[in-house]
């Protein structure tokens, strides 16, 4: 074992983390990827650079990469009414007068609050599927509540609410706009332009279930971790049948804020990609003008404990995980997975992290300790 592995392996055995895998990309381009511990802990099934992990909220990058393919397609502008898009108003009660735009959405100060998890499940388990997305934005509909909006007006950037249904509403405009089920165009207009294989928003795409990672919660009170996501057993679950279902009617059904499904080294190359100006060698999925938007400060302040300080459009941007590196990308934490995706632009390098399991800390800053120690040892080893 090399020196590299072994400070990856004190730090995970510092935190009990069931399953890493890890992708250095510098100059543009990835050097490395590595995989260590279990993607499931009752098969000892090891994890590699090629298993496949739910990566929660990276996934909304990847929703805003094809809202932005749109915009420059002439079919949306990011300062338009989401309304006009869906076919129905879209409206805090509150502030009726007051259009949500996409730029609200993807900067999180529309106003919606994160009152959506009934009707993500319900959504997801419907086969065929039938709950629309008016049935939650359109007062009276089924999963409507006065908890849905806050009281702050939409676009007042003091009034920042971190909200998982805009990733819902955003997947939905994809499909409106381009007659496509969200998963089909994430397929077709990023996945496999940049030979992203193993990548997908829809289960039923996955080719080998075995190389699912679990993922993993730790349990204080039996002091041990129980599979809380992804138990495939090796087994696809039963299909959904998507043989009536009309594109634009619910972006819930592929759990976009949270559902994407892909590899260390799959998620590296759209990394790159972001960037490298949009461009992955001859692949080009946005212009530099885009990417550059995307990756700007839309809004500023000081939101979860400092952990949200600047936004661009469904990018973070952070000074903390690596003191004096201002970093861009985006980091998830559910079900027991932590994952890290940034990358500094002018020096064009960068790290993932997916974890399928830990025993959760907080370090000194905004992040977890094993994510800290991690892109630390990463830094180190590859960036210095």
């Amino acid at each position: 074992m090399n020196s590299l592995d072994e400070q990856i392996q004190r730090v995970m055995d510092k935190h009990r983390i069931v399953g890493l895998a890890a992708s250095v990309m510098r100059e543009g381009r990835q050097i490395w990827s590595s995989g260590y511990g279990l993607a499931n802990v009752e098969r000892r099934i090891p994890v590699t650079s090629r298993t496949i992990f739910r990566v929660a909220s990276i996934s909304k990058t990847v929703v805003a990469t094809a809202v932005m393919q749109l915009v420059e397609r002439g079919l949306c502008g990011i300062d338009q009414d989401v309304g006009d898009i869906l076919g129905f108003p879209v409206r805090s009660p509150k502030y009726p007068d007051t259009p949500i735009t996409l730029r609200m959405i993807m900067t999180h100060t529309s106003g919606l609050q994160d009152e959506y998890v009934r009707y993500v499940v319900d959504s997801r388990s419907e086969n065929p599927p039938k709950i629309r997305l008016a049935d939650i934005l359109l007062p009276g509909g089924t999963y409507n509540t006065d908890n849905l909006w806050g009281d702050g007006r939409p676009g007042d950037p003091d009034y920042f609410e971190y909200s998982n249904l805009g990733a819902v509403i955003l997947a939905t405009v994809v499909e409106q706009l381009s007659n496509e089920r969200f998963d089909e165009y994430g397929k077709k207009h990023l996945f496999e332009p940049l030979h992203m294989y193993d990548t997908s928003f829809n289960i039923g795409d996955l080719k080998d279930m075995d190389s699912v990672a679990v993922l993993y919660e730790y349990s204080e009170a039996d002091d041990r971790f129980i599979a809380s996501m992804d138990d495939f057993r090796g087994k696809k679950p039963e299909a959904i049948d998507y043989s009536d279902y009309v594109p634009g009617t619910n972006g819930a059904l592929f759990s976009p804020q949270g559902g994407l499904r892909t590899t260390v080294d799959n998620l590296t190359r759209f990394m790159e990609a972001h960037s490298n100006a949009g461009k992955l060698n001859d692949v080009q999925i946005l212009q530099s003008e885009s990417v550059d938007l995307m990756h700007t400060p839309h809004w500023s302040g000081h939101r979860q404990e400092g952990f949200f300080r600047n936004c661009g459009l469904q990018f973070q941007l952070t000074d903390d995980l690596i003191p004096g590196h201002r970093l861009i990308g985006h980091s998830g934490d559910a079900y027991g997975l932590l994952s890290d995706m940034y990358f500094h632009k002018q020096e064009k390098w960068g790290f993932i992290l997916l974890i399928n399991g830990l025993i959760q800390r907080k370090g000194q800053g905004v992040y977890f300790e094993a994510e800290e120690e991690l892109a630390q040892v990463l830094q180190a080893a590859f960036l210095e």
